[in-house]
């Protein structure tokens, strides 16, 4: 599914009209000089467009800059959605996980899911494991992440997995626990080719796994415990930007 079409998806099941959302997407592929351009833009008729635009505005969606009108974070859409009942929880979280990707160039996200079960994001890590790449790189808080995929055996077996196909593995933990402590082990890492580091960083409740040379990522979230989930997505932009930040703190974790 593509970016857009899980975006529109979701403002839909927000309860967003469909002139609204029409009217917001057309912004986020191109800022907009006007509203009379986005009338033009969407072939809604004015009163439409208008109305969409101050319901936008409301919602703090967009804003008027000396760009022109510019998308914003879906934050306070997600906000809205949460304090509505505990229902909606996974609701709230799923637009959540849209905010990093609203100013990526239009097409280059070819695929983008928001897993929310956790049959769902174990299926990608695993996934994430038989993919074709030379070395696996993984950041964030590992102890956290641990329970969201049922224990340490689907750890344990992705590890396997990747020394089967040949693969290296470079980690950046940022918490400690028994989890951690499992995969640091000098003998451990020899045995299956991997350089795992510690590093204090405040990056808990979030484990980012990606590789060297294919555009997958997968972001894993589990800051909010009610509504823990993921989202995979293939993009030589994101997975360019996410390597560049990995090695950026790796040649420099001897400094924190």
């Amino acid at each position: 599914m593509s970016f857009e079409h899980q975006l529109r998806s979701l403002l839909l099941e927000a309860g967003l009209s469909e002139s609204v959302v029409l009217v917001y997407l057309e912004i986020v592929r191109s800022p907009a000089q006007t509203k009379w351009q986005l009338v033009n833009r969407t072939g809604l008729n004015k009163s439409h467009v208008y109305r969409a635009f101050e319901c936008l505005e409301g919602l703090k969606m967009i804003k008027k800059t000396s760009d022109g009108i510019i998308p914003l974070s879906l934050e306070t859409l997600a906000d809205d959605i949460y304090c509505r009942g505990k229902n909606l929880h996974r609701l709230a979280a799923k637009i959540r996980k849209l905010n990093p990707f609203l100013n990526a160039p239009t097409g280059t996200v070819s695929d983008f899911k928001i897993l929310s079960t956790q049959s769902q994001i174990l299926d990608a890590y695993m996934m994430m494991s038989q993919l074709g790449y030379d070395t696996n790189l993984d950041f964030g808080d590992l102890e956290g992440f641990v329970p969201v995929v049922g224990g340490m055996g689907p750890i344990l077996e992705f590890r396997v997995n990747r020394f089967k196909l040949g693969s290296k593995n470079r980690a950046i933990c940022t918490t400690f626990g028994p989890n951690t402590a499992c995969v640091l082990r000098k003998k451990e890492m020899e045995k299956f080719k991997g350089n795992v580091q510690r590093m204090d960083l405040n990056f808990n409740g979030k484990w980012i796994i990606f590789s060297d040379n294919k555009d997958y990522v997968l972001y894993n979230d589990f800051s909010d415990l009610k509504a823990p989930s993921s989202v995979l997505v293939k993009s030589k932009v994101v997975a360019d930007s996410q390597r560049m930040m990995f090695d950026k703190f790796y040649n420099n974790i001897e400094k924190f």
